[in-house]
């Protein structure tokens, strides 16, 4: 263990730190803070807190995350065949966008949307029927008898698609305030993060409190720029929708955002967008929580339920609508 003297702004400030050595390469990590003056009787005290004993633990979290970062997630996540059929997915949906004309391709889209957005919003609770969602969207049909926040959240969610499809949105915070914002126009007036603490009903997990919303938000973003090129985008796009809906930092409509966001990221590595189906919403909800003890800076093998689960999806997502098209 040593003493390390920060001067910021001006002024001092010490730290208890140790360093370990892990293979070839010696990692420091931040014991204690000590104050802006080097009290000795503080230090004693630190230093009899972290015994060998907390040490050798300290150590060997470091040298098993150190391990995980070298790891190999693709493999681990996705089966060789698994990754085929996804590139396949991929040359074959970028092949219908480049052939396609511009009115077959929105035909196309408006038939993903169909069933994206009448599955995604039964998820939260919407009991328009696909028919109604249908004659909603493509006809310009009201359905009777279903409140105005239903309608509104359909015609938000299919708005909120095609402009994050032609828009070249960067992950950031703008992006998801903007994306949950337009979500839920005329629906809910809270905009912007949330400055409250909320309980998420059925949840194992605590979401963020609001005082480290943002802070953790900035996390997953952080998270988010490391992994992007590291991570077969299926799965970017899987684990950071668990780690955002773990966070929770909307009020409402965090679902909806997350399952938005996580098509962006897919249609941002020119992957076909998938659905989730309502009728595996039970499913859906157990893959997610069984990484829920994951932090926020972690990948873990933990995630591999919801992979596994996204990459079906998005088989059966392109096998039952972008394949029939072209």
């Amino acid at each position: 263990m040593f003493i390390e003297k920060k001067k910021i702004n001006g002024k001092t400030y010490y730290y208890l730190k140790a360093s370990f050595r892990v293979g070839n390469k010696i990692k420091t990590k931040t014991l204690a803070y000590i104050g802006n003056k080097k009290d000795l009787r503080k230090i004693k005290e630190l230093k009899k807190r972290f015994d060998k004993k907390a040490l050798e633990k300290m150590k060997k979290e470091i040298t098993e995350e150190s391990e995980k970062q070298k790891k190999d997630w693709n493999r681990e996540f996705l089966s060789e065949s698994e990754i085929e059929k996804i590139n396949h997915i991929k040359k074959e949906f970028l092949q219908k966008l480049n052939t396609l004309d511009e009115k077959t391709k929105r035909e196309m889209f408006d038939d993903f949307l169909t069933y994206f957005i009448f599955n995604s919003n039964a998820i939260e609770g919407n009991t328009l029927t696909l028919r109604e969602t249908d004659l909603l969207l493509n006809k310009g049909i009201t359905p009777q008898g279903n409140t105005l926040r239903e309608i509104n959240d359909h015609l938000n969610s299919k708005k909120v698609f095609y402009y994050i499809q032609e828009k070249n949105l960067q992950m950031n915070n703008k992006t998801i305030i903007l994306v949950h914002d337009m979500l839920m126009e005329n629906i809910d007036e809270r905009k912007g993060y949330r400055t409250h603490n909320v309980r998420v009903l059925g949840a194992k997990f605590k979401s963020s409190p609001y005082e480290y919303l943002k802070t953790d938000v900035s996390i997953l973003l952080k998270w988010y720029n490391k992994n992007k090129k590291r991570l077969h985008p299926l799965i970017l796009a899987s684990i950071f929708h668990h780690k955002f809906e773990k966070i929770h930092p909307f009020y409402d409509g965090n679902g909806r955002t997350g399952r938005m966001i996580m098509n962006l990221i897919l249609l941002r590595n020119n992957l076909a967008p998938i659905i989730l189906s309502n009728k595996q919403r039970k499913t859906y909800y157990i893959v997610l929580s069984k990484a829920d003890d994951i932090n926020l800076t972690e990948i873990d093998k933990k995630y591999k339920p919801l992979v596994k689960f996204i990459s079906t999806q998005m088989f059966k997502t392109f096998n039952t609508i972008f394949n029939r098209w072209g």
